[in-house]
């Protein structure tokens, strides 16, 4: 044989060897699965009767006033709430020193008077307490309902009381001070979602 017959056979060959090798990187079956996913966020969405605040006007009361004012909370999302949180402010303070009995007093000295009894759905849950210490839980909020699922509603009644007290000093009542004073009580309602879980089924052999 002569050397130009041998050398191309050589090459053939070298050629045939790198197609074989190429030609192994791929496999005649093969199988390619897809796993479809959807990832939505639930919602949290709270609804009050008249409004996302409710604002309560403390003018023109006298001592042993008291009147009721009723809010409908409702979860309108997909989320249970952990919890329904009241926030409080107090806004548009006046100074009724111009009155005639009237006295030189701080907002705070003037709702330290009035007290809150809270009822939800007819049952009383808390009686009693200070306006003032309403303002005091503001900062974190004053939790008054937890674990409302979707679509529930619930009723609270807030009784607000502008407290008598008979004491007198030189013959004069000592709450004559706050003759012409007024306030406006803000009243926010906040729902905070549940802890986060694994969500993850017990029947997925990924989880095992």
């Amino acid at each position: 044989m002569s050397i130009k017959k041998k050398m191309g056979m050589g090459i053939a060959t070298g050629a045939l060897g790198l197609a074989l090798v190429g030609g192994g990187s791929f496999a005649a079956f093969n199988d390619v699965e897809a796993l479809d996913s959807n990832f939505k966020a639930g919602t949290l969405d709270l609804t009050v009767n008249d409004g996302a605040e409710r604002v309560f006007d403390l003018s023109n009361l006298k001592p042993g006033d008291h009147f009721t004012e009723k809010v409908v909370l409702k979860n309108d999302g997909s989320l249970t709430f952990k919890d329904i949180i009241a926030e409080v402010t107090f806004e548009n303070f006046k100074n009724g020193k111009d009155a005639p009995e009237g006295g030189e007093n701080s907002a705070e000295e003037f709702l330290s008077q009035f007290t809150v009894d809270i009822k939800q759905d007819g049952t009383l849950v808390d009686n009693n307490i200070p306006l003032t210490a309403l303002q005091t839980h503001s900062a974190s909020g004053y939790p008054i309902a937890s674990g409302l699922s979707s679509g529930q509603e619930t009723n609270f009644e807030f009784t607000i009381t502008f407290e008598n007290d008979p004491d007198k000093e030189s013959g004069e009542y000592v709450q004559n001070v706050y003759q012409g004073d007024s306030v406006d009580v803000v009243m926010n309602f906040e729902a905070t979602q549940q802890a986060g879980e694994n969500l993850t089924p017990q029947n997925d052999p990924v989880a095992k």
